[in-house]
């Protein structure tokens, strides 16, 4: 066996494991909408063929015996079973209609619960974001995916019934015409060799449709990010200011321009195969009707039969065109649905656990990093190195340094976003790996310096739920200060934020964002408070005027501020200075002021005309 015949079977068995899982998903998750579409399309391939079959005996009685009663007959059944077949067409067609909204959305619902259940460490990568944009816009710009199983199957089954009909139809002519003998074969040879010609032109278009599709697909998610820049007002202003609209256009133009020559490149070739296609098609088609008209001229069929032969024959080399059409993309469809599944398919590496968290009243949840070390997933470089801290309950704790020394990274690993490379962190004494991962992570209220509100409601959004308190709500805005913004807005709780949704959403400012993300932080009530640079953009005096607040809030809770900043320096009595990835020192504020030589001292110093 050659190395291309080795290389062909080993990709038709890769295909075949390929369809047999989208098949199995398809039963399971789309059976009630596909089986609605199959009918719908085997319906409407098989009903041309009552029609013609009792028009040819209509015509036939009309030209012969002329009987009233036959006549009657053949009418009614022609006209009754074409109002059946059209009602039951008429019914799967509006069924399947209904049925394709709950295939997008269950496609939708795929893809979200994916998300959802994706590693953290894995959604920051790049190559889930690529993955992700690419398998989502070939599942609905392009067809592709499930959704090209969904076009090419109930395609290929009409086809696979229409040929079955016409081969049906036709098989009374070769009868017919066997006396014929050596011009009966003549034909078949002929006729077998133009829809061969035909058929395979029409399939190396399919083929070469599919192949540029694939060569501007990556391309055009490059070119739907461009689009969704423009899209966004968030990223309105800067567009504006800086003039980036002509760079931007620009690049947009330069996707353009390669989909443009890969299209050209496309049309070169499907012209021409086009115009022999359908050279082929109506040459098979000139020798059908020379042949059945000159098998009724002697007699041998008649008019009407000659009608129902001629139909059948063309209508066989349509399906059979469609047919090799609707095959060759589901064969190229396969790298497709190879995409889909490994965006599936992307492993989750973190430990769920299962044991679950004891619920204390009095918070004695002690947690203790013992050389923790962790390096990002695909860097060499150790981004922590040998972390040794303990949490004492209810105390409060800065971690400062500057940008980059593995501050936010050692809070990632403290909510179990990241597990460490080497080390273990432990809770109580117990791997944190073995709780339950939700029932850890309600032991945290986090603020991220990247902390985000969504298109909600207000209480939503501080909440975090549909359903909640408004009384608790209301008291956490209060006590983050926004009591004075909440009255002022007339739905109250119910006041959308933001236009994504709602024309007459509030638009918040930097500082009143930040006061809901905290309020967000007092509500859930966790034991544990992080905030991780959320104040970084304002000016040093108010960011400590927020930590003061905050810290009067959370005063019985066990408390973590980050910053590279010194203010929240000020009120904790352990503080951890990271540098490098490394702990370099740990102590209070007084006594690390005493080692002139230290980072702290360095760090306050550079800093202290702020805080005087």
């Amino acid at each position: 066996m050659s190395a291309t015949e080795k290389r062909e079977k080993g990709k038709a068995g890769r295909v075949l494991r390929i369809y047999r899982r989208a098949f199995g998903m398809m039963r399971r998750e789309f059976g009630g909408y596909m089986t609605a579409e199959i009918m719908d399309w085997v319906i409407s391939a098989c009903s041309p063929y009552w029609g013609i079959w009792f028009s040819a005996r209509l015509l036939d009685e009309i030209l012969g015996d002329r009987s009233v009663r036959n006549l009657i007959l053949y009418a009614a059944l022609l006209l009754g079973g074409n109002l059946i077949l059209q009602f039951c067409q008429e019914f799967f067609s509006v069924l399947s209609d209904h049925r394709k909204f709950e295939f997008s959305e269950k496609q939708n619902m795929i893809f979200a619960r994916k998300m959802i259940e994706l590693d953290y460490s894995l959604l920051e990568e790049e190559r889930t974001h690529m993955l992700l944009n690419r398998v989502v816009r070939e599942s609905y710009n392009e067809g592709k995916n499930m959704e090209g199983i969904r076009r090419s199957l109930p395609n290929i089954l009409s086809c696979l019934a229409g040929m079955g009909l016409s081969v049906a139809m036709v098989w009374e002519l070769a009868v017919r015409i066997r006396d014929y003998g050596v011009l009966t074969l003549l034909f078949i040879l002929a006729a077998a060799f133009g829809i061969w010609i035909s058929t395979k032109c029409y399939s190396m278009i399919g083929r070469l449709h599919m192949e540029c599709h694939r060569s501007i697909s990556e391309n055009c998610v490059q070119r739907d990010v461009y689009l969704h820049y423009f899209n966004q007002y968030e990223r309105g202003k800067e567009i504006r200011i800086y003039q980036l609209g002509k760079l931007m256009i620009g690049r947009l133009m330069e996707t353009h321009h390669f989909n443009d020559r890969a299209l050209d490149r496309r049309d070169c070739k499907t012209v021409p195969l086009g115009i022999v296609s359908g050279f082929a098609k109506e040459g098979t088609m000139a020798m059908v009707y020379c042949l059945t008209g000159f098998a009724a001229l002697m007699g041998k069929i008649t008019l009407g039969g000659m009608t129902q032969y001629v139909f059948s024959i063309n209508r066989f080399i349509e399906d059979l065109r469609r047919f090799w059409g609707e095959a060759v993309l589901l064969w190229y469809n396969a790298d497709y649905l190879e995409r889909y599944f490994e965006y599936l398919d992307l492993p989750s590496r973190m430990k769920k656990g299962c044991l679950p968290v004891e619920k204390r009243v009095d918070g004695d949840y002690q947690i203790a990093f013992e050389h923790v070390s962790f390096r990002y997933p695909g860097s060499e470089a150790y981004a922590l190195r040998d972390i040794n801290l303990e949490f004492q309950v209810g105390e409060k704790m800065a971690v400062v340094g500057m940008n980059g020394s593995g501050k936010s990274t050692f809070i990632k690993l403290l909510c179990r976003l990241y597990e460490p490379t080497e080390g273990v962190i432990t809770m109580n004494g117990i791997d944190i790996r073995r709780y339950d991962y939700q029932e850890y992570l309600s032991l945290f209220s986090v603020v991220f310096q990247d902390f985000k509100l969504f298109s909600f409601t207000l209480g939503e959004n501080v909440a975090m739920a549909e359903t909640y308190s408004e009384e608790k709500v209301r008291d956490a805005l209060e006590k983050a200060g926004l009591g004075e913004f909440l009255q002022h807005r007339k739905d109250g709780m119910k006041t959308v934020l933001y236009r994504d949704f709602d024309n007459d959403g509030v638009e918040v400012s930097g500082g009143e964002a930040q006061k809901l993300a905290l309020a967000r932080a007092v509500c859930k009530g966790a034991p544990f408070v992080l905030l991780d640079e959320p104040t970084a953009a304002l000016d040093p005096k108010a960011e400590y005027e927020i930590y003061k607040r905050f810290n009067d809030l959370v005063a019985d809770r066990t408390t973590v501020y980050i910053s590279h900043r010194m203010s929240s320096c000020r009120f904790c009595g352990d503080i951890a200075v990271f540098h490098e990835g490394q702990v370099v020192q740990r102590g209070s504020h007084e006594a690390l002021m005493e080692e002139r030589n230290g980072k702290y001292y360095e760090l306050w110093t550079a800093q202290s005309q702020y805080y005087q």
